[in-house]
């Protein structure tokens, strides 16, 4: 009796990545209080559009495997919006000949259509291939018989005498390219296409949140009064990853990282970071390193703050390299 064979197709689709350009900013959130619990598989990814002057953006990328156009039949995605916006995310799907990858093209949904969600809170869309909201601009795409930057259905692309030659190598979601405005954050709960759920989660060696960043602050007279260092952005947590303190003044005084708004790190223990005694005489300046994925987290909206217990002036230096998510 023979054993029956198995085969193990390639997938369709690939696992989701993000992109941003310019004012743009995206990141994976499981953090989030606006979003987590109610959609999804625990993960979003948080696209953030910025001030819009024409090339502002941010995207979930997913790959796809030479998908014929005419196969292309169904999209389903949901998404939290902050705010009310005049556009919402929308999908593009990107085309080419598979025969020859210089002719190429992509397909892009109006992020201002009248069916595609824009009101704060949630959203959710099908895709119609039936309504005119598409438009494409390509390259080498002679012998079609629809004019770039006209909208037309889905499916009249899937009928086109050259279109519905050309395979889908990517679908994106987008959220941006707006002429002015800003485009708060929104949050890309869940994602189905052609039927597949794709997973939105970080892939290997990504983490959540956004890009690393770095700042400093000097003290001032007088430098026991609490100050603020760091200031998320909306809906936004603070993840610390290390911090180098120093000083220039022979007086002794404790350096002090916490988060919140308080007297001085004693008040709320629970919100400390680090704290260290530093002066010229016996150490000026002091180094706390966390990991980059497990330093301590903030609560969302709230500030990192600094201070020292007694008043060395302008003689104190504080870096804080860290990041939002």
């Amino acid at each position: 009796m023979s054993v029956p064979t198995r085969r193990i197709l390639d997938p369709v689709f690939g696992p989701p990545m993000l992109r941003y350009q310019n004012n743009g900013m995206a990141g994976w959130c499981k953090e989030d209080s606006l979003s987590q619990w109610q959609k999804g598989c625990g993960w979003t990814a948080n696209l953030y559009g910025g001030t819009q002057t024409g090339d502002d953006w941010a995207a979930v990328f997913v790959p796809a495997n030479e998908v014929r156009v005419v196969d292309f039949k169904s999209a389903m995605w949901d998404y939290y919006m902050t705010g009310t916006q005049t556009m919402g995310v929308n999908i593009v799907v990107w085309i080419h000949d598979p025969k020859d990858f210089k002719n190429r093209a992509e397909v892009t949904q109006v992020g201002g259509a009248a069916g595609l969600g824009k009101a704060a809170g949630w959203n959710s869309h099908v895709f119609n291939i039936d309504t005119t909201q598409m438009f494409y601009y390509g390259e080498n795409t002679t012998g079609t018989a629809l004019t770039a930057g006209t909208q037309y259905k889905w499916s009249e692309f899937q009928a086109d005498v050259l279109f519905k030659q050309w395979t889908i190598y990517r679908i994106s979601l987008e959220y941006g390219w707006e002429a002015s405005g800003t485009f708060a954050d929104v949050w890309l709960a869940e994602l189905q296409l052609n039927g597949e759920r794709i997973l939105l989660k970080p892939q290997l060696g990504e983490r959540a949140g956004g890009e690393t960043k770095t700042i400093f602050l000097a003290t001032v007279s007088d430098s026991t009064d609490d100050v603020a260092i760091i200031t998320p952005a909306a809906a936004k947590r603070v993840r610390v990853h290390s911090i180098f303190m120093n000083t220039a003044s022979a007086t002794a005084a404790q350096f002090e990282v916490y988060f919140g708004v308080a007297a001085a790190i004693t008040t709320v223990p629970a919100n400390a970071i680090a704290a260290c005694t530093l002066d010229t005489d016996t150490q000026a300046f002091e180094t706390v390193q966390f990991s980059d994925r497990e330093g301590p987290l903030g609560d969302i909206g709230e500030v990192v703050s600094i201070r020292t217990s007694a008043n060395i002036t302008t003689n104190g230096n504080f870096t804080i390299v860290y990041h939002e998510e």
